[in-house]
């Protein structure tokens, strides 16, 4: 039994993900959300699931979480659309176990690159509706060069302290 949800057709006799014509682009957030709403619906609860979850989510503080990773696992695959194209996948997707293939060939003899965008340190902001807005690149670029570092004791702020301590008893910079 198949059924598409969004840009998603759902096999799960063949455990196979297919993507719709016109798909060259999908993040890794959204290809588990049309999973659960494909497990939902009918009886096809009743396959191996496709994704062993997801992690993330947790709040970091003020505004920030960790970002989503998701496991695709039990030998499903995904089939990029019958086309020669560029796939790009966004987010951190990954296979279980990490040797398994998280895609498979078109039917068609079709050439598909696939880019996968991920990040090896995750984290989301999320700003409030409340009104408030996130800063600038330049009011974050004020706030970091107007930072008084001479009261650091490490990294970048000893750093130039003790570069500027230091170059008065150099010859000719007096």
């Amino acid at each position: 039994m198949s059924d598409t949800f969004g840009a998603f057709t759902f096999n799960g006799n063949t455990k196979i993900i297919s993507l719709s014509l016109g798909t060259y682009s999908f993040n890794a957030g959204e290809i588990y959300s049309r999973w659960k709403q494909w497990c939902s619906f009918s009886d096809n609860a009743k396959y191996p699931p496709a994704f062993a979850g997801s992690v993330g989510g947790e709040a970091l503080g003020s505004n920030l979480f960790v970002g989503g990773y998701f496991f695709l696992q039990n030998g499903w695959v995904i089939r990029p659309m019958e086309a020669d194209h560029q796939l790009i996948v966004s987010g951190n997707l990954f296979p279980i176990p990490d040797t398994a293939s998280l895609f498979t060939s078109t039917l068609g003899d079709f050439q598909v690159i696939v880019g996968m965008r991920v990040s090896s340190l995750t984290q989301q902001v999320v700003s409030s509706s409340g009104g408030g807005s996130s800063p600038t690149a330049a009011q974050i670029a004020d706030a970091v060069w107007s930072e008084d570092t001479s009261t650091y004791v490490n990294g970048a702020g000893k750093t130039l302290t003790d570069v500027e301590n230091n170059s008065s008893i150099i010859p000719g910079l007096l």
